[in-house]
């Protein structure tokens, strides 16, 4: 629950004045806006990495300043607009940073739900082949299903997908929301920030 939150950079320009809301466990909320708006602001409010000059963020009624960061932002699976990718295998940069042990049939299902597993089966090595320097030999869209399938790996109770979408082709797009319509119920909360209704629209 978020309560009354403002926030601002600088003296007297509010970039978020006394927001509320409240999002409970098994709904998909979408926040849209254009740039400038306070989009990322408040995902940074929600990832705890700043805090509000007035007004209260509670995780499961507890006051955010209160619980265990690490614990509480290890629940969480973050999709942001630039995806970081190392040279390295498909698998690897997919568990890359992960501390949840995977089995084959959990990797298998995450590839799925992702729709990493239709680009891959036509690589030469699929999951072993190296992708290039920060992803070079990959599409756009499929750098961003990468980057799902690397949050999904966390096991997170929250998705959170911060202009995933917004610098793709619509083909690109439609692939990622794809991706999105079939975590539904597979997640706890998915938090959709977007500067386009087009990518909510469902």
């Amino acid at each position: 629950e978020i309560k009354d939150i403002s926030f601002e950079y600088n003296p007297n320009n509010k970039v978020i004045n006394e927001f509320n809301l409240g999002i409970k466990k098994g709904e998909t909320i979408a926040i849209v806006g254009e740039s400038g708006s306070g989009k990322s602001t408040l995902t940074d409010l929600i990832l705890g990495l700043i805090t509000p000059q007035s007004g209260f963020i509670f995780i499961d009624d507890q006051p955010i300043n209160e619980i265990d960061l690490i614990s509480y932002r290890n629940k969480i699976g973050y999709v942001s607009q630039e995806t970081i990718l190392i040279h390295d295998t498909v698998k690897n940069n997919i568990l890359w940073g992960n501390t949840h042990s995977l089995n084959d049939k959990q990797f298998g299902e995450i590839c799925k739900l992702s729709h990493v597993d239709g680009f891959v089966k036509k690589m030469p090595e699929h999951y072993n082949t190296i992708i290039g320097d920060k992803g070079t030999m990959l599409s756009g869209g499929q750098r961003q299903r990468l980057a799902i399938a690397r949050a999904l790996a966390r096991k997170p109770e929250i998705l959170i997908l911060d202009e995933a979408t917004s610098s793709l082709d619509s083909d690109s797009e439609r692939l990622i929301q794809k991706s999105i319509d079939s975590l539904s119920g597979e997640i706890s909360i998915i938090i959709i920030i977007a500067h386009r209704l087009s990518t909510v629209v469902n």
